[in-house]
């Protein structure tokens, strides 16, 4: 649990109050506490903007939770270890299975159960727990967009408060907008600020990776490390966008007034391509590409676009005669404004798309017809899905428990007996009441077990909900004892 520093004022306060009784008992105070003098208007300004934010406030924050992620790290030691530790410690001593623990905030988009958060903040986790605004929680399962840093969680859940979502595209420098979220745990946090700038370029490093973000939405609503995934919200009630990163500074990290979020229109694209097909994808077109330098647009003769700056090899550019020097200005009819809003139109068009392009090369407008590919950072996350998916999916993987060879001191004292070796077992696992590292386990459902493979086989003809019983041997107090060990297949 996070430690905070907290000042302790019920002593100073009791002190405080005993002085304050004296002085005004001696006649020490005798003037009256002053107010502002405010208008009559004034002050019911004051009293309208204070209840519109609060109104704000009632409405949002029950449409924000609070998710906690764990990630399971899979090391196992050595065999040489495994003896090691049994000689030392007789079997009693193991190597923990290491957990790292995240956490974040989202927003609830539908009521049947999805939240939208940030893809760093549930990434590679083996376990996502959601908590509501009324301090109920569910388990939730994750779809992400790791390109985009944009993950939907989806938990069993009916008639749940959803936020609305607004119009990114109307966001302007100057208005009134609110974060919200679980800043360092401290859930349900609301802080105030205005836009501060759009269209903002990052490239931000996250875990396992960094990412380029295109178009960003600044602001100095006060965001630190736990919002992320949070919602920002304009003065309508409106979620503008999903708060992502900040400009860390001071010792702690901590906010300076410079945060950054998603726009929500670009979520909401991500989130219906991973709702109807259960992924994101870019469209890939092969080019590096720049937005036209003023001092060119005379010689280009082009006011906006994008300027081809190079095309790589086997690409769909190169294949449909995109050149170094060419000028983007149209994508099937839609016009290029800039670099952000071109690479986001080829993102969005995804894999297999056919695009038209108008160009302009040497003055003149030609028209290209290209068939976009799998953006290669995508292509390489499925490949890394595709294993983690296995890993998974592995039936020792959902039971919770790492096992390997017995070892060979222990193997000797147990008169030769064949069984796989129990490692460790995770607290929240099936097994986690009934089986202990250190056991052997000899049989699975009377069917006997030698391997590790022998033992992945036997468990995997079992269906969910079905009992599985181990036959164990166990040592207690140096006496070796054989034990029933029963759980249910989840």
């Amino acid at each position: 649990m996070m430690k905070r520093r907290y000042l302790v004022l019920g002593l100073g306060m009791l002190m405080g109050a005993a002085i304050v009784y004296v002085a005004l008992q001696g006649g020490a105070i005798a003037q009256e506490r002053a107010t502002v003098a405010f208008t009559p208007q004034e002050r019911a300004t004051l009293t309208t903007l204070e209840s519109a934010l609060t109104r704000v406030a009632e409405t949002v924050q029950p449409t924000v939770v609070h998710i906690r992620a764990t990630r399971q790290l899979t090391t196992r030691p050595s065999d040489d270890m495994q003896d090691f530790l049994f000689e030392f410690g007789r079997g009693r001593i193991t190597i923990p299975q290491p957990r790292v623990e995240g956490q974040g905030s989202g927003v609830i988009i539908r009521s049947d159960g999805y939240i939208v958060t940030n893809d760093h903040v549930v990434g590679d986790a083996t376990n996502v727990e959601v908590t509501f605004y009324d301090g109920t929680k569910a388990k939730g399962e994750v779809l992400r967009a790791p390109s985009a840093d944009i993950a939907v969680i989806k938990v069993d859940r009916k008639n749940l408060p959803a936020a609305v979502l607004g119009d990114s595209s109307t966001v302007k420098p100057g208005q009134i907008v609110f974060a919200i979220g679980s800043p360092f745990g401290l859930e349900n946090t609301l802080t105030m600020g205005i836009i501060s700038a759009t269209g903002r370029r990052e490239v931000i490093p996250g875990p396992g990776r960094t990412r380029l973000y295109t178009d960003l939405i600044q602001t100095d609503a006060a965001i630190n490390a736990g919002n992320s995934g949070g919602p920002l919200v304009n003065s309508r009630g409106e979620v503008i966008g999903i708060n992502t990163a900040i400009v860390a500074g001071g010792l702690t990290g901590g906010n300076v007034g410079i945060g950054f979020a998603i726009p929500i229109n670009r979520v909401k694209v991500v989130v219906q391509r991973l709702l109807e097909n259960g992924s994101y994808k870019r469209g890939y077109l092969g080019v590096g590409l720049t937005d036209i330098p003023a001092e060119m647009k005379a010689e280009l003769k082009a006011e906006q676009g994008v300027l081809i700056r190079s095309v790589d090899k086997d690409t769909p550019a190169a294949r449909a005669g995109i050149e170094p020097g060419d000028v983007v200005i149209e994508v099937d009819g839609t016009p290029v404004k800039n670099e952000s809003q071109f690479r986001e139109i080829i993102a969005d068009k995804g894999p297999n798309a056919k695009v038209r392009l108008g160009i302009l090369r040497d003055g003149k407008r030609i028209d290209l017809e290209a068939t976009l590919t799998v953006h290669p950072e995508d292509a390489q996350d499925d490949k890394s899905a595709q294993v983690a998916s296995s890993t998974d999916k592995s039936v020792l993987e959902r039971l919770g428990i790492t096992v390997g060879a017995t070892p060979s001191a222990l193997q000797r004292e147990l008169g030769n007996a064949q069984g796989v070796y129990v490692h460790s077992v995770a607290p929240d696992s099936p097994a986690a009441n009934e089986l202990q590292s250190g056991d052997v386990i000899v049989s699975v459902n009377r069917t006997p077990v030698k391997t590790v493979a022998e033992l992945e086989r036997a468990l995997n003809q079992i269906p969910s909900g079905r009992t599985v019983r181990l036959r164990v041997l166990r040592q207690v107090d140096g006496r070796t004892m054989e034990v029933l060990v029963m759980f249910r297949m989840p």
